[in-house]
């Protein structure tokens, strides 16, 4: 019974977060992946679509997808590697640098809706157990 309740909310936990960030993306025309896609782009500039398929455990046809759009909308820049001609680099826009900072804050404005009765006891005890259910994880 516990373990039904763990997957109940962990589900309705990512789904609450999902629906929070599509309203929040759809001023910008992508969805929550590519949002994804830009934060990596973003920690690792010149990175490649293989490296991010690596990165994010997903499929290089999905991670192709989803950069193309990003490249179309003006996102992301799109550069041939000058040494592995097969290999293209990607690296931030300004207009990408711009929406990731009016999104920054993100993620940390959906926790503290979804914590603003927690004590600051609680938000570190949360804390803790979500990083051991983190480090703990099956497939890292």
């Amino acid at each position: 019974m516990e373990i039904e309740l763990v997957n109940k909310y962990k589900m309705e936990i990512n789904k609450d977060f999902r629906k929070y960030a599509e309203n929040a993306l759809k001023d910008y025309d992508f969805a929550i992946s590519n949002l994804r896609y830009l934060l990596l782009i973003e920690r690792r500039s010149g990175i490649s679509l293989n490296e991010i398929a690596i990165e994010l455990n997903i499929d290089k046809a999905m991670v192709t997808r989803g950069i193309k759009k990003l490249v179309e909308l003006g996102y992301v820049n799109k550069e041939q590697d000058k040494i592995d001609t097969r290999v293209y680099r990607l690296t931030l826009s300004k207009k990408g640098e711009e929406a990731l900072g009016s999104l920054s804050g993100i993620f940390k404005e959906w926790f503290d809706k979804v914590t603003h009765d927690f004590d600051e006891e609680e938000k570190d005890i949360y804390m803790k157990l979500i990083k051991k259910v983190y480090e703990n994880r099956v497939y890292k």
